[in-house]
């Protein structure tokens, strides 16, 4: 006969009453906030999320663009989204009130969803699909419908599609003229993305579309007449001229020599400066946050052999102030310093610049080596591909007169410091490192990154020059001159030792290992002759100032 052990009743209830409470701790409702990108969508009824998803009412259609077919099949919702794609959502019933799974939805139009549990809210972000550059039109298509703003900077005009995430793989549109020849699509910020013509002659942009709109409709040309689609700006209080913390007083120009000159500008307060940077054109821009000009300071003598033109404006809008812009004869590079009363610009021609690049010896370290594999592959390493880009870019220098010393020229195994030693140890004029990118998602990012020492003057020049020439000679996305100090506080090792030698560095990154449309370039030797051309050009344009096909100015 077995024996049944019986339980005290307590033991059977708590159980239950344990499992009943997990069911309606899932089963309840939360009300949730729903924004689109940084806009709050006030949904009648409430959004709610039930601990799995997020259910929205059908208001959120039109918000989604999506039209919904009166008819309906087992209850099933027919939806058709802004880019004419075709679904089934099935509606659920909260409070008696149908609604519809916002997932669903989004995999319907495209899109992403990301759910904040401390702030009970979800962001919506549109997913940037593609983008077409015909006949001077350029078209953006997104999922859903998306505002954006444009501006022009030196020789590109800039779109940024806010609340925004590239979902395209192909990053770069080749137009090839006359007027664009480029269109790069990339995530600016994490909820913004931007597309970036590369102008072959000067042009602006205009909306065509009226906003927000899924197919973001632009026109870039001369001469454009204004357009009346953007949506109406909210009113913005712009402080008068006499409000502002302080003023321009004067301006003057100090020449110590040719290659250098100093712009004083002297200032009724300390002021708050914001430069800007190009070397093709060569230019440098310095914006006063919140400053205005005083009677007369605007006139001064602007006679220089770096300078071609000076240019004062005053800037209006949330952040008012002074830009002055300054045209250069040559690539030059910059310093700012600003006191109480003033602030100085000085603008001069970097170190080892000046001259030719023939008869220059130039230090190129094909990076990692020997037990120090970098960036791998499956079986391909890194450290084999920076050795052969290394040895193009040697050939192109040497083609040029220049005398070129590579720290390592087979798989050897060298420290950073040993690097930078060769250049110091060789009296080398220039040194440029050799690498191979990659990151921790596959895929995820594509084309050249330039780095420079912290924010000294002359690897910055450098810096741009090369990135600018190497992205220009490839066609490969530009991911921008930047500064070390982004990676390390103490910048890369491989150029902190260069530091104050008097001999600029750079950190060349030639394309992404763990991106197929990367992976298959850096394997190409037709690409490294064409990373090595654009590496010259961009050396060769700092050291003699003009690049070649373009008269000095």
């Amino acid at each position: 006969m077995q024996l049944v052990k019986r339980l005290p009743i307590t033991a059977l209830v708590l159980p239950i009453m344990i499992c009943l409470a997990l069911s309606v701790a899932r089963a309840e409702n939360v009300a949730a906030r729903v924004l689109m990108g940084k806009r709050e969508v006030f949904c009648s009824p409430a959004a709610v999320y039930d601990g799995v998803r997020v259910l929205v009412p059908f208001s959120m259609l039109d918000e989604l663009g999506v039209t919904a077919s009166p008819e309906t099949k087992r209850e099933m919702i027919n939806l058709t989204s802004a880019n004419g794609r075709t679904g089934e959502v099935t509606p659920i019933s909260v409070g008696g009130e149908p609604m519809l799974p916002l997932d669903m939805i989004l995999q319907i139009t495209g899109g992403e969803a990301i759910w904040d549990d401390d702030q009970k809210t979800v962001t919506i972000l549109a997913h940037l699909q593609s983008v077409e550059f015909v006949d001077g039109t350029l078209k953006i298509n997104c999922s859903f419908p998306v505002n954006c703003s444009t501006r022009k900077w030196q020789s590109k005009l800039i779109v940024d599609v806010p609340g925004t995430r590239v979902a395209s793989e192909a990053k770069e549109v080749y137009v090839g003229g006359p007027i664009v020849w480029r269109a790069r699509l990339g995530q600016y910020t994490s909820d913004t993305a931007r597309v970036v013509l590369d102008l072959m002659e000067d042009a602006d942009i205009a909306v065509e579309s009226r906003l927000p709109s899924a197919q973001l409709v632009l026109i870039v040309g001369r001469d454009l007449p204004k357009s009346d689609a953007k949506p109406t700006p909210k009113p913005v209080t712009v402080k008068p001229a006499q409000s502002l913390p302080y003023k321009v007083s004067s301006i003057r120009l100090q020449s110590p020599h040719d290659g250098r000159f100093d712009l004083i500008i002297e200032t009724s307060a300390k002021a708050v400066i914001a430069p800007a940077f190009g070397v093709r054109p060569p230019e440098v821009e310095l914006t006063l946050l919140d400053a205005d000009v005083a009677d007369g300071a605007d006139q001064f003598d602007a006679n220089h052999p770096l300078l071609k033109s000076v240019k004062l404006t005053r800037v209006s809008g949330r952040k008012p102030g002074v830009k002055i812009s300054l045209a250069l004869t040559r690539i030059s590079t910059y310093e700012t310093s600003v006191s109480d009363g003033a602030v100085i610009l000085s603008v001069y021609i970097p170190e080892k610049a000046g001259g030719k690049l023939a008869g220059m010896t130039v230090v190129v370290d094909p990076g990692h080596g020997g037990r120090e594999k970098g960036a791998r592959w499956e079986s391909i390493y890194e450290k084999d591909l920076n050795i052969k880009i290394a040895k193009a870019v040697k050939a192109e220098l040497e083609s040029q007169g220049a005398r070129v010393i590579l720290t390592r020229d087979g798989d050897q195994t060298m420290g950073l410091a040993a690097r930078s030693e060769v250049a110091v140890n060789n009296a080398a004029d220039l040194f440029i490192s050799v690498h191979c990118n990659s990151n921790g998602s596959p895929g995820s990012a594509s084309g050249i990154e330039t780095y420079y020492h912290m924010d000294e003057p002359s690897p910055r020049a450098l810096g741009y020059a090369v990135h600018t020439a190497v992205c220009s000679a490839t066609g490969m996305c530009d991911r921008r001159a930047r500064s070390d100090r982004s990676l390390y506080s103490s910048g890369l090792g491989v150029l902190r030792r260069l530091s104050g030698t008097g001999i600029p560095g750079i950190l060349l990154e030639c394309g992404y290992l763990n991106t197929t449309t990367d992976r298959k370039k850096l394997l190409d030797p037709s690409y490294h002759r064409k990373l090595a051309e654009g590496v010259v050009a961009g050396l060769k344009a700092y050291v003699e100032g003009t690049w070649d096909g373009e008269a000095a100015q």
